[in-house]
């Protein structure tokens, strides 16, 4: 016969699963047996009221030390993973005279631990993915700087050609007035200008392939010109679009890096203990 002290015990023990609305099994022990026990909803040791404490769990431990005990019981034992604790009771002396172990289901919690663990990694995987496209972004903003100066570079020589082929078109109309004028006094000179006349048709022909020249090149750069014009605005929207990019990665990476920070308070919280 057990002792009467634990009696309040075993008439509580049957309403503490309901109370609570948890998966809880509910065990009381004397010196030696089991002499109370409730399964949880789910959670089932099938315990047998009347066999003897095992020696190697932790209602022995407490029992013998007197002291609160407490284990994680892994799912491969029963189904449902759990932690026991096993409170000592004591009577007026201090003497051990049994033991109250409340089983609770882990069931739950290592869900819980296991979706945060999962959404950390997640997070974590994605901000690091946003920090590759952060770093792709500032490249290409550097590249895109490097083609605006190109641009203008390119302009400019441009301008600088423009320059250097009006000046070539002067010297062509004055070389073809300057031959047209030598012909016009070869022929005054009659059969002494002959060879001079010569001399100035051919300036005057190379006066006008020098013009026509010049002018195909004109042309050419003016096409050219054009051309830059239109990639340097689309450079220059490229260059504004990437900078909107960047600015909004940036942000993301703050947002992501408190995100991931506030999920790692979560896992340590969620961790079972």
């Amino acid at each position: 016969m057990y002792n009467q002290e634990l009696e309040p015990f075993l008439k509580v023990a049957p309403v503490i699963k309901d109370m609570l609305q948890e998966d809880i099994m509910i065990v009381v022990t004397d010196t030696t047996k089991f002499i109370y026990y409730s399964p949880g909803y789910k959670l089932d040791t099938k315990i047998s009221i009347g066999i003897e404490i095992p020696t190697n769990g932790a209602v022995y431990k407490a029992l013998k030390s007197g002291e609160i005990s407490s284990a994680i019981i892994s799912k491969e034992a029963y189904g449902i993973p759990f932690k026991s604790i096993s409170y000592p009771v004591k009577d007026s002396n201090g003497n051990v005279i049994g033991v109250v172990c409340i089983g609770k289901s882990l069931e739950e919690q290592y869900k819980v631990e296991e979706s945060t663990d999962t959404l950390f990694s997640s997070l974590e995987e994605t901000s690091a993915s946003v920090e590759e496209i952060s770093s792709g972004s500032e490249k290409l903003l550097n590249i895109i700087g490097n083609l605006v100066e190109t641009s203008k570079e390119t302009e400019k020589q441009i301008k600088e050609s423009n320059e250097i082929i009006s000046l070539m078109q002067n010297i062509a109309s004055k070389s073809n007035l300057l031959g047209l004028n030598a012909a016009i006094e070869a022929a005054r000179s009659g059969e002494q200008g002959k060879g001079f006349a010569v001399v100035a048709s051919e300036m005057r022909k190379l006066a006008q392939l020098s013009s026509e020249s010049s002018q195909k090149v004109s042309n050419a750069l003016f096409e050219i010109s054009k051309s830059t014009e239109e990639v340097f605005k689309i450079i220059n929207e490229v260059q504004s679009i990437s900078e909107t990019q960047a600015a909004a990665t940036e942000e993301i990476t703050a947002t992501l890096e408190e995100v991931t920070a506030s999920a790692q308070t979560v896992v340590e919280i969620a961790k079972v203990k």
